[in-house]
C-alpha cells in the first residue's frame, strides 16, 4: 500500500512561531519556510504529512487559530477602552 503524502501551507504568526515549530519537530512533520510577511508578521511554512501524523498539524493549527482569536479580543478590548 502507497502512503499519501499531504501538502499544506501554514501562515506561522511569528509570535507562535517556535510552538508550531516545536510541534512540527516533536511529530517529524517535513517543513520549508516558503515566505514571510514582514508587514503582517507571519512567516509561510509548507508542511508534507502522512495520515497519521495529521493530528499533530491541527495541534499547530489550533495554535495558530488560538493566537488569531487571541488578538481580536485584545483589539475588540482596545476599542472598548477608547470609547470610554
Amino acid at each position: 500500500m502507497q502512503t499519501v503524502i499531504t501538502k499544506r501551507e501554514l501562515q506561522v504568526p511569528v509570535d507562535v512561531l517556535i510552538r508550531v515549530a516545536d510541534v512540527l519537530l516533536e511529530n517529524d512533520i517535513t517543513n520549508s519556510i516558503t515566505g514571510t510577511d514582514e508587514e503582517d508578521g507571519y512567516i509561510t511554512i509548507e508542511v508534507e504529512y502522512e495520515k497519521e501524523q495529521r493530528a499533530a498539524i491541527h495541534e499547530a493549527e489550533d495554535i495558530i487559530s488560538d493566537y488569531h482569536e487571541n488578538e481580536e479580543d485584545e483589539d475588540d478590548d482596545e476599542e472598548d477602552e477608547d470609547e470610554d
